[in-house]
């Protein structure tokens, strides 16, 4: 995580434009000048949702957003559906393409759309709304790419996976994001391996991450209130808007994490 935190932090310094919200493509000994593509917003905004979801600090997710809005300001075909590789700003390029192969690298639409599904089970409302609308409409660019050769755009497909799921299981993680028992939880929450699962947490005496979690997702900060519990860390499993009650014990968590939907009070 100090690792993940010191290279974000880099990129934030040395490759970011607080004021225009862009991204240049490259560094050495200094930035370029390239303006950032598709893939370089996709790859970094794709790491900023896994560092918040292992227990890095709401800015991250916050930049997450504010970069996922710039790529669809630059790059988003609105009418089409689906991402060009880059802004057609400039003149000498001739074609914008939409790529879309999995190979060493993903591409940058499959990365996206992942993004867009994992954003969309975070935030609530009309923004999550577009964020699933947008996957759905770029895994529609690529249908006949998906069906007739599946084994190019393996990531792709995963998208496909996981947006057909009706509703992503969310574990929320309650409590003092500084204490022993936070980590415990968390990596709890993260012990066993299911993509469509969104690992959520919030420390209800943050007042930066109250505030984000009310304006972006009120029930968030809704949960964090009602099962706030002096030097205690709580964690909820939630799907299809019901709750399971709030457990206190990280080895809870794993019974409540293997069934395929929840069927508790909310």
């Amino acid at each position: 995580m100090q690792i993940a935190e010191k290279a974000a932090l880099f990129i934030k310094k040395q490759l970011y434009n607080a004021e225009t919200q862009r991204l240049n493509h490259s560094f050495r000994n200094s930035p370029s000048k390239a303006p950032g593509f598709l893939d370089d917003y996709a790859f970094l905004i794709s790491g900023l949702l896994d560092l918040y979801e292992f227990g890095g600090g709401i800015n991250w997710l916050q930049w997450a957003i504010e970069l996922q809005d710039t790529q669809d300001a630059l790059f988003l075909d609105g009418n089409g559906g689906g991402y060009f590789n880059n802004t057609g700003e400039d003149t000498s390029v001739l074609l914008r393409v939409k790529e879309d192969h999995d190979g060493a690298e993903p591409s940058g639409n499959s990365v996206s759309a992942i993004n867009l599904i994992r954003l969309a089970s975070m935030v609530a409302e009309s923004k999550a709304e577009r964020y699933k609308r947008n996957a759905e409409h770029l895994l529609a660019v690529f249908e006949k790419r998906l069906k007739a050769l599946a084994m190019a755009v393996p990531l792709m497909c995963c998208a496909a996976d996981m947006l057909r799921v009706p509703s992503r299981k969310q574990v929320v993680v309650v409590g003092d994001r500084n204490s022993e028992e936070f980590e415990r939880m968390l990596a709890a929450a993260h012990a066993s391996y299911d993509p469509n699962k969104t690992v959520l947490h919030i420390d209800p005496n943050n007042k930066a991450e109250m505030e984000f979690w009310e304006l972006n997702n009120s029930n968030i900060a809704l949960m964090a209130e009602n099962n706030h519990a002096a030097n205690k860390v709580v964690a909820l499993v939630c799907q299809n808007f019901t709750c399971s009650p709030p457990v206190i014990d990280p080895s809870s968590l794993a019974p409540l994490l293997s069934k395929k939907s929840s069927s508790s009070s909310t």
